[in-house]
């Protein structure tokens, strides 16, 4: 069995964190302690180690911290304006350790996480040690992106194709050819019914990126490549948006690294801004 996502683990641990010592969290994730490893527990919950590790060692990376809590807020703020017009199925890609059916367990809306089937044994164990039992509105749709094809898998599973979804595909896109992000673009296209949504993060092209900004994006890149997931692709947000319409899907929204500030943290001296090098954006069909 392949072992699990590191940036996957390392995401839930930024989430974590931002819970615990933020009082005014941007994002409120109070599950996400309980899905990160015992090490990251630690480092969570002890204030020593906490100022030493992240504080202190990973300072370097802080706006990276900020950019992985303002995604998943953006992605839920958006998923939130689709339940209001009817949207009750919710399609999380690369789903990691996220923690929304835990979250939002009163919500009426059917949660359908995709992962490799090697992150997921260890997330049934975890939401289970949380909840006593998986939620009923949770499928676990397991995909190894190698060897599987989404559209297949979750034609499989009880996700209602007849029916419009809301997609969210975050924290991975970068780590994926150009080639492998336009194939599962396109499974999402053929199982998305019209009135779908998509939202996403993606890597801003190098020459989007300020001078004074590549020392981050440098140091960042090559944190991840050792840890044994690089860094393979970026777009320019024109490049993206002709991709999307290539299979069907228009964009609603693009929100650029300063627009990202503007709309979430304004007045916040406690948190550093957005680096520059990563948009969002959110597509229709």
């Amino acid at each position: 069995m392949r072992r699990t996502s590191t940036t996957a683990a390392l995401a839930a641990g930024i989430r974590a964190h931002h819970w615990r010592w933020n009082p005014v969290p941007v994002f409120a994730d109070e599950y996400a302690v309980d899905m990160v490893s015992l090490g990251w527990r630690l480092i969570v919950k002890n204030r020593l180690l906490n100022w030493l590790i992240v504080d202190k060692l990973l300072a370097p990376f802080h706006p990276i911290h900020t950019e992985n809590i303002l995604r998943v807020r953006y992605a839920e703020d958006s998923l939130h304006q689709a339940m209001g017009a009817g949207l009750t199925q919710y399609v999380i890609l690369g789903a990691g350790f996220d923690t929304f059916s835990l979250r939002q367990r009163e919500l009426p809306v059917q949660v359908f996480e995709v992962d490799h089937p090697a992150t997921q044994h260890i997330k049934r164990e975890r939401v289970r040690r949380v909840a006593g039992h998986i939620p009923p509105n949770l499928s676990f749709v397991p995909v190894d992106f190698e060897a599987d094809r989404l559209d297949e898998a979750l034609s499989r599973s009880r996700l209602d194709t007849g029916q419009p979804a809301f997609f969210s595909w975050l924290g991975t896109t970068y780590y994926l050819t150009k080639d492998a992000i336009r194939e599962t673009l396109g499974y999402i296209a053929a199982v998305a019914a019209p009135g779908s949504r998509l939202v996403l993060d993606y890597k801003l092209a190098r020459h989007l990126i300020p001078e004074q900004s590549l020392p981050l994006n440098d140091k960042l890149e090559r944190l991840v490549k050792r840890l044994g997931e690089p860094m393979l692709s970026a777009f320019a947000p024109e490049e993206l948006k002709a991709e999307m319409a290539r299979i069907g899907l228009a964009e609603l929204e693009s929100l650029l690294p300063q627009a990202q500030a503007q709309r979430y943290l304004p007045d916040r001296s406690d948190i550093v801004e957005p680096p520059p090098n990563f948009a969002f954006a959110l597509f229709g069909c």
